[in-house]
């Protein structure tokens, strides 16, 4: 399938989509890893970024078949495939509008319904939906460092407190092999969107060498949520941050400049991650019509976005919570999206070494 210039992206844009998407997913899901010892975490982090740069070789060589879903896999296969990538968007988006409404309500707009922040939420992420892929790889390339700076600037900061008592501590934690590879399994399903990397492969520049990319933006994020990690026990402790539901901001706002000369200076940290977190949902939005497109259900695309955000609106009353999204993805789609990349792997090699043997005995023919 072949894409005009405005539906290609560089793999700069790349890098710095994928950076700023998993930036704000990175650093507000700190109180997974809370209970697994820093020792855990550094080799759990370690054997993900080396588990993904094995599978960015694999994502490459098989990205030819996921630019059109049912002509590669057939008709109803193609469009299970489908539903399978969208559904888990369908989650993720239910989740991040919940809480970017949440975050909003908390910390810049008080005394106002989340149900009405839900809505304008989506409505904005609704409006870039039909955005071309080159546009949203721009945005990303122009923000990435505006919001890197704002976010190292404040860690520098917080480590003017840092106290290496806790840290020393927690060296001398034993490290079980059954509680690494919880970790290691934790951190791969933070990461799930990784999997969607083939279908944008497509659309990138040079595709056959993207996988730096790939891996330079999870070899930042795991970065930055290895420095969080460590920051927050350096200068809270394990009881100091074990209960509270968005640590990292919690930490930032106690957080002054030199001078005083700013007193809300938690506000570049906390803007930085909804930000990101934005981006994050507006790129579901896009891709989950990108998605809808290869299957040829491109109709069905408003009937999703509007079943997200009513359902996001009443998640709550239904009973939909953020443990539920993450039994979801533990026990489900972070083993279903690993066999899916394989079996399509398997039907991709199967077709090439057919159609081998197909020119092969029509030369034999002739």
């Amino acid at each position: 399938m072949k894409y005009t210039e405005n539906e290609t992206i560089s793999q700069k844009q790349l890098f710095s989509q994928a950076s700023v998407s998993m930036l704000g997913l990175s650093l507000m899901a700190v109180p997974e890893f809370m209970r697994f010892s820093l020792k855990t975490m550094i080799f759990g982090l370690v054997l993900t970024g080396l588990f993904f740069w094995v599978q960015s070789i694999y994502f490459v060589r098989i990205c030819p078949c996921y630019a059109r879903l049912c002509t590669s896999f057939g008709n109803w296969v193609g469009k299970l495939f489908g539903f399978i990538y969208v559904s888990y968007l369908w989650f993720s988006q239910v989740v991040l509008l919940c809480l970017i409404a949440d975050l909003a309500n908390y910390y810049f707009i008080e005394r106002i319904d989340k149900s009405w922040l839900i809505l304008l939420t989506g409505i904005v992420c609704a409006i870039g939906m039909y955005q071309n892929v080159e546009k949203r790889g721009r945005i990303g390339e122009i923000i990435l460092p505006v919001i890197l700076f704002f976010i190292l600037f404040m860690l520098f900061f917080a480590f003017r407190d840092f106290s290496f008592e806790e840290i020393i501590r927690e060296s001398r934690r034993k490290m079980t092999l059954r509680e690494l590879a919880e970790a290691f399994y934790k951190i791969v399903c933070l990461f799930l969107p990784v999997y969607f990397f083939p279908f944008i492969l497509n659309q990138t520049k040079r595709n056959t060498s993207a996988k730096k990319s790939m891996n330079g933006s999870i070899c930042l994020n795991l970065g930055i949520l290895l420095l969080a990690l460590f920051l927050l026990l350096g200068l809270l402790g394990r009881e100091g941050y074990m209960h509270k539901k968005y640590p990292m901001i919690d930490l930032m706002s106690g957080v002054n400049l030199s001078g005083d000369f700013f007193q809300r200076s938690d506000l570049f940290w906390s803007g930085s991650l909804l930000f990101c977190l934005f981006y994050l949902c507006g790129s579901i939005f896009f891709y989950q019509h990108e998605l809808l497109k290869r299957c040829r259900l491109e109709r069905g695309t408003w009937i999703v976005y509007a079943s997200v955000v009513l359902f996001s609106v009443f998640a709550g009353k239904l009973g939909f919570s953020f443990e539920t999204y993450r039994t979801l993805v533990r026990y489900g789609y972070g083993i279903v999206f690993p066999v899916l990349i394989l079996a399509a792997g398997i039907w991709y090699k199967r077709k090439k070494m057919g159609r081998r043997e197909q020119i092969h005995e029509e030369n034999t023919d002739k």
